[in-house]
This record gives structure tokens, C-alpha cells and sequence, in this order.
């Protein structure tokens, strides 16, 4: 099969849940059938609670604050993530990339790739001595047993901000998941998408993000030019701006209609 030599670069504006899904969904179908490789950022238009594949819908409501958001289910697995102050990416890779050869290696990677960046914003913090370091230890809990929020949990691999302070050290040391990611895999070919928490959402007063953490904003357009620098580089392709194709966005189109606007789809565990 042909080696991928380029990555399709679509930089979106906030959107409801329902069609970012989609959109990630029908990626996931063209880098299968055009060998193509897509990176995608993007936000959303409004709070939004993302279900894990296999979560039942009633579990929403162990949630109190964000019982008024706005709900939909992914297509990949892990706890629920209220999408809000964050940035959104989705990786989907075709079946030649040799990433998709070993999900969790690129699980990995990518997370280690964005910790290159986001260690130089650490520098000039001013609330604690922070470090981000990959989480090496697996849950010892059982599913049922696992919180509903995905940043709640703790899997090998998810990006972690710590504390250094001496003082931290005396007692357990305070660590926050910053950046989580889920994957699913299709035909051979893998989509991989994530958040990270720039800043605390009203929907999820338990979570706080980067900018209350370290004391420093995150500029989107600084963390959007810094992500697409660092997961290019480790795609080992040149990066192609560019928008929908018509084809991917008339598939969205009815993926989101069957599926993610559909409550038979939301609620159906």
C-alpha cells in the first residue's frame, strides 16, 4: 500500500456535538477508503456532555452540574468528558501509516508530543513548580467501579500536570489529567481524538483546567500552532491546510442524522 506522504489539516469553528462526532466518523471512513491521513482541531458551540461508548446514558445524571448540557455519545470508548474550555483534536490515520500498526505506542506519542510543547509554557507559571509527565500506572479499579468523568480516571499513557512543590511532597503529590484521549479503530485504519482543559467549565467545577492550574492562559491560536507543529512532526508528513471535501461533508451530513441527533443512538444503553 502507498505511504502516506501528507496529513490534511482542518482547523474548525465551534460546532454542536452531534456533528463533530460525525465529522470524526466519516474521517475515520475516508482514511480507509483514500488512504488518507487527517488532523483535525476543533471546539464546540456549547457545553456538552460526551458519553464513552459503552457508559449507560442514565449514569448522567451521578452529575449534577452538567445536567442542563447538552448530551451526545461517542463512537470510541472511556468515561464521560464535559467539552467546554478545551481544544479538541482528532487524528485518523489510514491502515499504511505505521502508527496504526500499535494503538497503544500511539496513544504515547501523541500525548508525549504535546508535553514538548506545553513544557516551555511552564516556565514562566506562577502558582506551583509543575511538571507534565505520562501516566505510568494502569486503574486498578474495575469498570463499574471507575468514575464517570474521563478526567477522573487515570489509564497509562494520559497526560498528567504535577506538582513539585516541597511542600506537595510531604503528602500525596497533587496531579491533575490535563489531556485525555480515546481511540477506535475501522477496517484496519485508526481515529484517535482527545481535550485538553484549558480552563474550568461551570459543567465541571471538579475539573480544573491549565489556566487554574499554572496561573498563565493557554492563547488558543499559540496551542492550536503548537499542537498541528508537534503531532506533524511525529506523523513524519508534510501538513496540508485545507477544508471539507464535499464528498466527507455530504457523508457527515448523514452520519449525524442517523446517528448522533438520533436518542435511540444517545440514550440506548
Amino acid at each position: 500500500m502507498k505511504r502516506v506522504e501528507r496529513c490534511r489539516l482542518i482547523v474548525d469553528p465551534p460546532a454542536l456535538g452531534a456533528w463533530n462526532m460525525a465529522v470524526d466518523e466519516a474521517l475515520l471512513d475516508a482514511a480507509v477508503q483514500g488512504n488518507v491521513a487527517t488532523l483535525r482541531l476543533y471546539q464546540w458551540d456549547e457545553p456538552t456532555l460526551s458519553l464513552g461508548y459503552f457508559q449507560r446514558y442514565n449514569d448522567r445524571h451521578q452529575h449534577a452540574a452538567s445536567s442542563a448540557c447538552a448530551v451526545v455519545r461517542r463512537q470510541s470508548g472511556g468515561g464521560a468528558i464535559l467539552h467546554d474550555r478545551e481544544l479538541t483534536y482528532s487524528l485518523t490515520l489510514p491502515p499504511s501509516h505505521p502508527l496504526t500498526r500499535d494503538a497503544t505506542a500511539l496513544y504515547t506519542a501523541v500525548h508525549h508530543a504535546l508535553i514538548q510543547w506545553l513544557a516551555s509554557r511552564l516556565a514562566s507559571a506562577t502558582v506551583r513548580n509543575w511538571q507534565l509527565n505520562l501516566n505510568g500506572q494502569p486503574s486498578r479499579l474495575a469498570p463499574s467501579e471507575e468514575p464517570f468523568l474521563c478526567f477522573q480516571r487515570r489509564a497509562c499513557g494520559d497526560l498528567l500536570l504535577e506538582s513539585h512543590d516541597s511542600a506537595a511532597k510531604k503528602s500525596a503529590p497533587l496531579a491533575y489529567k490535563i489531556l485525555g484521549s480515546a481511540q477506535r479503530r475501522h477496517r484496519g485504519a485508526i481515529l484517535q481524538h482527545g481535550s485538553l482543559l484549558i480552563a474550568q467549565s461551570p459543567a465541571a467545577p471538579e475539573l480544573p483546567g491549565w489556566q487554574e492550574l499554572t496561573g498563565e492562559p493557554l492563547p488558543l491560536g499559540e496551542l492550536v500552532a503548537g499542537v498541528v507543529s508537534q503531532l506533524v512532526e511525529l506523523l513524519d508528513v508534510d501538513s496540508e491546510p485545507a477544508g471539507f471535501p464535499a464528498i466527507i461533508r455530504d457523508a457527515a451530513r448523514k452520519i449525524e442524522q442517523a446517528r448522533y441527533s438520533s436518542r435511540s443512538w444517545t440514550a440506548r444503553r
